[in-house]
């Protein structure tokens, strides 16, 4: 089976598992919640991730002369390399090897080029939301058995609220529109 998925529809899986989990708490099922508060956690940040990385995707399939030669690399998630050998020794080139970036390096990259001087103020709480949304994914992501987990409902909402604000903050100031979710 082969199929694409937008960042809309990961926020709706992460929106169901959220009700899921929900429900299993009103019948003092706490147990059975954990799955789908864990599920919606990942999800919501998978929606923040599928925005950006198509947002970026989509900015590097445009005339090659738009960007510097570093910024192309970072769109396309590539190192730049310096030659050695050949005609173009003593050039930087982008190469094939991947290099990628953190989420908020692509987010912070994103608005400051494109936003037209629009920055995002890390000390907000805004960014201060975003932080504890990637601590909780963070811990589910690369877990160790010396860190207990500390997840709630609580959390699985908030990391459905922060994908929201981040792609509508995102969208609004790199492409000036609003977007519904």
């Amino acid at each position: 089976m082969t199929f694409t998925l937008s960042f809309r529809e990961f926020l709706e899986f992460a929106e169901s598992f959220y009700l899921e989990a929900e429900n299993h708490i009103e019948n003092g099922q706490t147990k059975k919640a954990i799955p789908f508060i864990v599920s919606c956690i990942l999800l919501s940040w998978i929606s923040i991730e599928s925005f950006i990385n198509n947002m970026a995707e989509d900015f590097a399939a445009l005339p090659k002369d738009l960007f510097t030669l570093q910024e192309r690399a970072f769109l396309e998630e590539k190192a730049v390399e310096f030659l050695l050998s050949g005609q173009k020794a003593g050039e930087f080139q982008i190469s094939k090897r991947s290099e990628f970036r953190k989420i908020d390096e692509k987010i912070l990259f994103l608005v400051a080029k494109f936003g037209k001087g629009r920055r995002f103020d890390k000390g907000s709480t805004f960014w201060q939301q975003f932080e504890n949304a990637r601590k909780k994914r963070n811990f589910l992501t690369h877990p160790r058995k010396s860190q207990e987990i500390d997840l709630s409902l609580k959390d699985a909402k908030d990391s459905i609220e922060v994908a929201k604000s981040i792609i509508k903050m995102v969208a609004e100031k790199v492409w000036g529109k609003k977007i519904n979710l």
